[in-house]
């Protein structure tokens, strides 16, 4: 058994951006190698396959990394064409459905945009009539804010920037209720500066992979990994990163060890970190970083989350009471709780074996739900199992009235329980993350989900390896 490599590049972690910056390297002839945790590529990102072939997102239990169900595709698209490979997957053209539990009102047709946000504003988000036009202006404002007021208001909290910024009560309430289904349980925390860049990050429509080969979103993550091997990069997978070798100033390679403790090193001027950023400091001393970098990484850790969720395997689609037919939204679904006035972001779920072929076996198919239970200065804001459960189980008797059929359709369910960090709860924080290279640190490349960057969930990771990739060709 071969313990000790050199490379040119060794990468920590086969998330998505870590295999985003592994295959565009190989190509350039650089040897890669990639140190991955977990016995599968694809972090927590990825999907793992049940025994009887059902692909259940959000990741490996011993990953890193985070995940979603679907995904934009700009940043991602731009790295496949550098790598040479091909994604296969499908564009969701009927993003979003929102179902308001209190009443049962079903909101059909809705996108991510400021402008489709704003059509479905008296519907969606109960704006009065006569705040429309106030409504308008502000979406205007954020989707064209400059870049100098951008960063000036990402310290700044939601809720204070409306008060001061949006005249009408009931136009602040819908502000605050799009940034809740967009994705913030308690929207008024969230920061404004990152609302205006949601509004301005280019994304299109959500996508779902499709790969022949593996499903869900382990589809997204398996093609980088095959033309990693085939151009004669390494994914060394059961190898659990342990240090990165810093003297001098710069970097020198990795350490890792697999499941026997056994001792592997990697030598190699540049080392590619895709975990989280405070993660790093289980690799390196933090006193090694500068004081206001592990300050600000620490600040960030506060606003990490986990993901509570239920996954059932479905003999057939579902078939929606309202309109006596089988479910064909492959959107999105948002759940919302509460009389008007006081509704709240109750998580979300969608059947993702509509439009990816692998998701479930076939004839078969997959419903995934799924709620972030956001951080508060390191404790769960949300409830504990119990009281989680009994959330779930309010959703449940939920779609047990929207489907007539629901529970006939069931093979067999399981909750689903992701420690911290599932979701990129910090996209949404009032804090600035960090660059991608570290001053003092030399060789040393931070291509994580945490990184400061102009591309959304799950986007970012493809623009994170990309540009590591393009900064280690430099090196």
């Amino acid at each position: 058994m071969q313990r000790d490599t050199t490379a040119d590049v060794v990468i920590i972690g086969a998330d998505l951006a870590g295999l985003v910056a592994g295959a565009i390297l190989t190509r350039h002839g650089r040897r890669v190698v990639i140190l991955e945790q977990a016995d599968s590529a694809g972090g927590r990102g990825g999907a793992v396959q049940t025994a009887d072939g059902f692909w259940v997102d959000f990741g490996h239990r011993d990953a890193h990394g985070v995940g979603d169900c679907q995904f934009p595709w700009h940043h991602g698209a731009e790295a496949a064409r550098e790598a040479g490979v091909e994604i296969a997957m499908h564009p969701i053209t009927r993003p979003l459905r929102v179902h308001r539990l209190h009443d049962g009102t079903v909101l059909d047709g809705g996108d991510w945009s400021a402008g489709g946000f704003l059509e479905s504003a008296r519907e969606f988000f109960e704006c009065p009539a006569g705040g429309l036009d106030e409504l308008r202006d502000v979406l205007g404002r954020l989707a064209s804010a400059r870049s100098d007021e951008v960063e000036a208001a990402l310290p700044v909290r939601l809720g204070a920037w409306a008060e001061g910024n949006v005249r009408d009560a009931g136009v602040r309430r819908a502000l605050l209720l799009m940034a809740a289904v967009i994705f913030h349980p308690r929207p008024a925390e969230a920061s404004a500066g990152r609302l205006m860049q949601f509004f301005q990050i280019p994304k299109g429509l959500p996508h779902i992979a499709d790969d022949a080969e593996v499903g869900g979103m382990q589809g997204l993550m398996e093609p980088w990994a095959r033309a990693i091997r085939a151009r004669g990069g390494e994914i060394a997978l059961g190898w659990k990163p342990v240090e990165i070798v810093v003297d001098g100033g710069r970097v020198h390679g990795a350490v890792a060890v697999d499941r026997t403790n056994l001792v592997r090193e990697v030598r190699a001027p540049v080392v590619i970190s895709t975990y989280p950023v405070w993660e790093n400091f289980d690799l390196i001393d933090a006193r090694r970083f500068p004081p206001g970098f592990v300050a600000a990484a620490e600040e960030l850790k506060r606003y990490r989350a986990d993901l509570i969720g239920w996954q059932a395997a479905l003999r057939r689609v579902p078939t929606v009471r309202a309109t006596g037919k089988p479910d064909d939204h492959a959107g999105w679904n948002r759940f919302l709780l509460g009389a008007p006035g006081e509704r709240r972001y109750a998580g979300g779920y969608h059947i993702p074996s509509l439009t990816s072929r692998r998701a479930a076996p076939a004839g078969r198919h997959l419903l995934s739900w799924v709620m972030a239970r956001f951080f508060d200065g390191g404790t769960t804001s949300g409830p504990a199992w119990t009281a989680a459960r009994a959330h779930l189980d309010t959703v449940l008797a939920y779609l047990r009235r929207y489907y007539a059929d629901f529970d006939d359709c069931i093979e067999w369910s399981a909750y689903q329980y992701v420690g911290a960090p599932q979701s990129m709860s910090w996209s949404w924080a009032p804090v600035k993350r960090h660059d991608l290279t570290v001053p003092g640190m030399d060789g040393l490349l931070l291509a994580s989900a945490t990184l400061e960057a102009p591309a959304g969930i799950v986007d970012i990771g493809a623009y994170a390896g990309r540009a590591a990739a393009h900064a280690a060709r430099a090196q």
